[in-house]
């Protein structure tokens, strides 16, 4: 059995109450981290701007990939005017980036979440799955308990984990073992 208490107290995960804790556990909670509307709207604009930067596209391309006018796509990057869901996924479309890490990493408040996210879609996945299990589930989904969600995902982190830990190792002893060479100087 796994330690299930740690998100309790994690902001980003335990902002609200949680249904089996009741709202008694707010001495439990450091003070909100919440931003303020303008503050979102500034950390959405560098995570956006970042995601773009990643992948080297214009303004203009991101633009044309999204099917609006250029002033438009800026005035949505600035982190100006209503925001739609619907322009963030359009938005992930355009720069073939994960949408659910792109709305983690304003909550996070930077965009690296994002960017770590660009290529394996991590967030796009967990939604994937959970999407699947409520397919098959319904509305028995709202039974399941948080501890029985954690103790099924935290060997699953500790795998990916683990495998990030061995590609490091590999890296660091090809990069060890290749030494300088005559091409390196140039």
């Amino acid at each position: 059995m796994h330690d299930a208490s740690w998100w309790i107290d994690d902001p980003w995960v335990s902002g609200g109450c949680h249904p089996n804790l009741g709202c008694c556990h707010a001495e439990l909670m450091p003070p909100s981290t919440e931003k303020k509307p303008r503050d979102r709207d500034e950390v959405l604009s560098s995570v956006l701007r970042a995601v773009r930067n990643h992948r080297r596209l214009t303004v203009q391309q991101v633009a044309n990939g999204m099917g609006m006018k250029k002033r438009t796509y800026e005035h949505f990057e600035a982190g100006e005017g209503l925001l739609k869901l619907e322009r963030i996924f359009t938005f992930a479309t355009a720069t073939d980036s994960d949408p659910y890490a792109i709305q983690a990493s304003v909550k996070l408040g930077t965009p690296d979440f994002a960017l770590a996210c660009i290529d394996n879609k991590l967030c796009m996945l967990l939604v994937a799955h959970a999407r699947q299990l409520f397919r098959m589930e319904g509305a028995n989904l709202a039974t399941l308990q948080a501890s029985d969600i954690i103790e099924a995902l935290t060997p699953a982190f500790a795998a990916m984990a683990a495998n990030l830990g061995q590609a490091r190792e590999s890296s660091a002893t090809w990069l060890g073992n290749r030494g300088p060479t005559a091409d390196d100087g140039k």
